[in-house]
């Protein structure tokens, strides 16, 4: 194991920045647990109103595992902790604990089931809470006795009505989604809310009203949202404020400072002939009016803030990186920040400046204050010391067939001697691009091992503008393949670089490229590495949690299941394959990487075939030790293919090759 991996593993990490308009900044970092098989989360203050830290201060134990919830604008820090409420009469009760300035904790809040997701506000008549949790009736105490009463006697089952009964990587377990108002004395549970899955709420800054978005389906299984605006002082009926469509969802974003406007996102689904689009407008609650905002931008809108009642800001992918932009309504939208290799996320309006948390395709996350007039970036006093890759990082560029210039990142060993084997990453999303840090697929784990890593941006990727996305919507096997192999030959032409001696890896959207890959491209690679893959579009459909997006696949007699499916091609696969899939994903599930599995041993087994299996993870591996032998077990691989070296299967594996 390199320093490196070791270093990934356990070093601690900026995972969230949340801010509020008055001057507070408080990030989120994980800590591997000294048992080493978890991650703990601990609160730092990085910004505070009225003055400028130097340094930052822990405002959370690390034992105490806080995870944050809110940072209200007086200061106010909401949290949940690993502990049971004091004097609770049910076992169930999960509390929501308020940190006052410099303070000491004190319980705000407790529920049967623990909350989801929390707003605070001030009103007139003090602090209100505005929550989503999960609801079995109206009945607060009963719904604590039936939570018990299934822990005590271990009753599991679920009975459902409606789909999606799954989610990402855990059930939907009983009872349904609900808003709740607590101001003071008992949650109030908003009635009268339009039918379907209440899937996200924006609260006005004076507490009086909300956007939600409720999601319904179509034909019982594709899922659209639409936007309503109700009432939280009373009960009444909701006003349609967005309505989906075959063809658009919508999503409610935040409001502006005077609560006279808020952001509509509006979702173009991604059907045949129509690709995947998302738009910003803001709407007048007034009048009722919509207005398109960043119109002159051809990138997808982020999360936008408000920067005052006029202007807004937003980070959103561009050019293999990331940028800020900023606007204002009915204006243009320009690009802020000009750096081309740093991506932004958790962007807040703080103190009329921008924060965000920064990182680089070769760098961690760092928190950053950005100036929304001139875009110069200053660093916030971080809880962690910089961690950066151990390698070098350029671009590669090339024509398409069709002539759109394309871009890829290529990671490179520190020493650049001699020809180093080529290993291919293909994204996931399928709506993605490499252009940012990240803990999985981290390319420096294998560059370490002395591997080129190409990371291409191909058809459907992020920030190069909708051209690129319709390129490849409606042939996700066909343009975003050959704009690949297009990167790949480009930095095979390179004379550091040994082409002739490479491997293709993915995951997700990435494993079922590499799925397609296998089955077309020969011997043109010695190894894959498939992950979390889609592999038989039909089956996928009927199993996924996801209804929305998979329309394409199934529903129309030219979908991409009749042309695309990489089960129809495994007879023709002619390298060894090292599957990779966890039980919990539900996004893409179990079934595919079993079925990909058991047509390889079928059709090639002699080719050495592998199956690397987690019974606890998702469509992501996130657990310390296991993620170690993830990266463990690729890099055995690919040393066994790309350098004939024995194959040496991590320790904890307690692997031991088949006598057959």
């Amino acid at each position: 194991m390199t320093d490196f991996l070791n270093d990934l593993i356990s070093k601690p990490r900026v995972t969230s920045l949340v801010a509020n308009r008055a001057g507070d900044a408080v990030v989120n970092v994980n800590y591997l647990a000294k048992d080493g098989n978890k991650y703990r989360s601990q609160l730092w203050q990085v910004a505070e109103s009225g003055n400028e830290l130097a340094e930052p201060y822990a405002l959370t134990s690390l034992d105490s595992n806080a995870k944050l919830q809110v940072l209200a604008d007086n200061g106010d820090i909401y949290y949940t902790l690993d502990k049971d409420v004091d004097g609770a009469d049910s076992s169930s009760e999960k509390g929501v604990w308020k940190l006052g300035s410099r303070g000491e904790p004190q319980l705000a809040l407790s529920f049967p089931g623990g909350i989801d997701e929390l707003q605070v506000r001030e009103t007139t008549n003090g602090t209100r809470l505005i929550f989503t949790a999960t609801a079995i009736g109206d009945d607060l105490e009963q719904q604590a006795k039936v939570l018990d009463a299934r822990e005590k006697t271990g009753a599991s089952a679920v009975l459902y009505d409606s789909f999606p009964t799954r989610f990402w990587d855990h059930d939907k377990g009983i009872g349904s989604t609900a808003l709740y108002v607590f101001d003071g004395d008992k949650p109030r549970r908003i009635q009268g809310l339009p039918d379907g899955k209440l899937e996200g709420f924006e609260v006005s800054p004076d507490g009086s009203s909300a956007l939600i978005t409720v999601g319904t389906v179509l034909r019982g299984i594709h899922q659209r949202s639409s936007v309503y605006r109700i009432s939280l002082g009373q009960d009444a009926a909701p006003q349609l404020v967005a309505e989906a469509d075959e063809k658009h969802s919508f999503d409610a974003g935040s409001f502006s400072p005077d609560g006279s406007q808020a952001v509509i996102y509006k979702n173009r689904i991604w059907l045949p002939g129509q690709s995947l689009q998302v738009t910003a407008h803001t709407y007048n609650l007034d009048t009722g009016e919509f207005t398109a905002l960043a119109e002159n931008l051809d990138r997808w809108p982020g999360d936008i803030v408000w920067l005052d009642n006029q202007r807004f800001a937003f980070a959103t992918d561009n050019l293999g990186a990331g940028a800020v932009f900023v606007g204002e309504i009915g204006g243009d939208t320009h690009q802020l920040t000009t750096t081309d290799r740093t991506y932004y996320a958790f962007l807040s309006v703080c103190d009329g400046k921008l924060v965000a948390l920064r990182n680089f395709i070769d760098r961690a996350s760092e928190p950053i204050v950005i100036d929304p007039q001139t875009g110069v970036e200053t660093e916030l006093p971080s809880p962690v010391e910089r961690f950066v890759a151990p390698g070098r990082i350029e671009q590669v560029k090339t024509t398409a067939e069709d002539g759109t210039e394309i871009t890829s990142w290529l990671a490179l060993p520190r020493e650049s001697a001699g020809k180093h084997p080529l290993v291919v990453f293909a994204h996931g999303g399928p709506w993605g691009s490499w252009n940012s840090w990240t803990y999985r697929w981290n390319p420096w784990a294998l560059t370490e091992l002395g591997y080129a890593v190409l990371l291409p941006d191909p058809a459907i990727s992020l920030g190069y503008g909708q051209k690129m996305l319709d390129r490849g919507g409606d042939a996700i096997g066909d343009t975003p393949y050959t704009d690949i192999l297009a990167l790949i030959d480009a930095a095979s032409e390179r004379e550091d670089i040994d082409g002739n001696n490479a491997a293709f890896m993915g995951g997700s959207y990435g494993g079922y490229m590499t799925n397609w890959v296998a089955g077309h491209a020969g011997t043109r690679f010695k190894c894959y590495v498939t992950h979390a893959s889609l592999f038989n579009m039909e089956n996928m459909y009927f199993t996924t949690d996801n209804g929305s997006w998979h329309e394409w696949m199934y529903e129309h007699e030219n979908g991409q299941r009749n042309t695309y499916s990489p089960h129809q091609h495994i007879e023709n696969v002619q390298a060894p394959m090292l599957v990779i899939h966890g039980d919990k994903d539900y996004r893409v599930p179990i079934g595919e990487g079993l079925a990909l599995w058991a047509s390889l041993q079928r059709n090639s087994p002699e080719l050495g075939h592998k199956y690397l299996y987690y019974p606890d993870e998702g469509h992501w591996i996130l657990k310390p030790e296991n993620s170690r032998i993830w990266y463990q077990t690729v890099s055995a691989w690919l040393n066994q293919h790309l350098r004939g070296e024995n194959f040496e299967a991590p320790e904890n594996l307690g692997y031991t090759a088949s006598a057959s």
